[in-house]
């Protein structure tokens, strides 16, 4: 007996749209032969059938704006000495109506992953002048780095400091947690292999992060050196959510999905829809109906440009380039 798979909240199919038969015999609408129609209701639903973290919840709200998810974090104060449990907010990241459900899930998923990386440079600090700084946050005083862009830059002369040996390395500390140099191997090209220790134990750093952290630098200058070791850190965090992501019980990002599979699933389903039907029959209407709903949402999705000098410029740019911004 064949199952038609059920389509999910805010999903409907077009106008003709083929019914195609999985492998395993069942038949489903492919998403790009659908419409999505979404509500607060409907988010929410989808969301609900994401799995990640308690420690990360996901809210699904509403504003005069429109419908967006929002990360929130809960955890110790970054900024203060006495830790207790608290709960911050990310961003808000907007979710259009028409937005597919599978995109709708992947802005979860970039969210938390944002969420994350904001943590990671809040945690990652230096000691300066005796006090705990985090020149990797996002909260820094950008016109004011302009002004001080020489300095922050390295442009004053000063020979550069370097990893092994400096004292830098002894002023960084990570969730609390300092390091020293395990291991500098220089590669053929040109560049160092960098392994690092925690010379401290942390269970929800070696949770995430691993035992050691090594990483590539391509000079053993401590600028260089710190950049790359945060970079790695972000790497990793990412990486933690690919693997504990789920939909629907599913880890979609997961490394142990196959690519090659993902590639015979997309040239299958996402073939000519003569392929599915009677060509002579429903492939003219249909292809009609979605070229005339991807036109909708492309013109949906069309910023409104101020009449400013900012946006004359954006449009000099696009003109330049060939480009119509309708």
């Amino acid at each position: 007996m064949t199952t038609y798979l059920p389509l999910r909240s805010g999903e409907h199919p077009v106008e003709h749209a083929p019914l195609v038969q999985t492998q395993s015999g069942n038949q489903c609408i492919p998403q790009h032969y659908l419409e999505f129609h979404h509500t607060l209701e409907t988010v929410e639903d989808i969301v609900a059938q994401i799995a990640y973290s308690r420690r990360y919840p996901v809210f699904v709200s509403q504003d005069d704006s429109g419908i967006f998810v929002q990360v929130g974090i809960v955890g110790p104060d970054n900024y203060k000495s006495v830790k207790h449990e608290k709960i911050v907010f990310g961003r808000r990241w907007r979710v259009e109506p028409h937005l597919p459900t599978s995109e709708i899930i992947q802005t979860v998923f970039l969210a938390l992953k944002k969420a994350r990386e904001h943590e990671i440079r809040e945690q990652f600090s230096l000691i300066s002048q005796g006090r705990f700084t985090t020149p990797f946050n996002c909260h820094h005083d950008l016109p004011l780095m302009v002004h001080l862009s020489n300095e922050l830059m390295g442009l004053q002369g000063n020979p550069p400091d370097t990893i092994d040996g400096s004292e830098t390395l002894k002023s960084v500390r990570f969730q609390g947690v300092e390091f020293r140099l395990l291991e500098s191997l220089k590669l053929a090209s040109g560049a160092y292999a960098i392994t690092l220790g925690p010379l401290t134990s942390c269970e929800d750093f070696t949770q995430t992060y691993g035992v050691n952290l090594s990483f590539i630098t391509p000079s053993l200058e401590a600028t260089s050196v710190l950049h790359n070791m945060v970079a790695e850190l972000i790497r990793l965090s990412d990486r933690h959510v690919d693997e504990g992501f789920t939909f629907d019980g599913f880890a979609r990002f997961s490394h142990a999905v196959d690519p090659c599979v993902i590639a015979e699933m997309s040239a299958k389903y996402r073939a000519h829809p003569s392929k599915f039907m009677d060509p002579n029959v429903w492939a003219p209407q249909l292809k009609q109906v979605l070229k005339s709903m991807n036109y909708d949402v492309d013109q949906k999705r069309i910023p409104t440009l101020l009449d400013s000098e900012y946006g004359a410029r954006i449009k000099r740019d696009l003109t330049d380039l060939g480009v119509a911004l309708s």
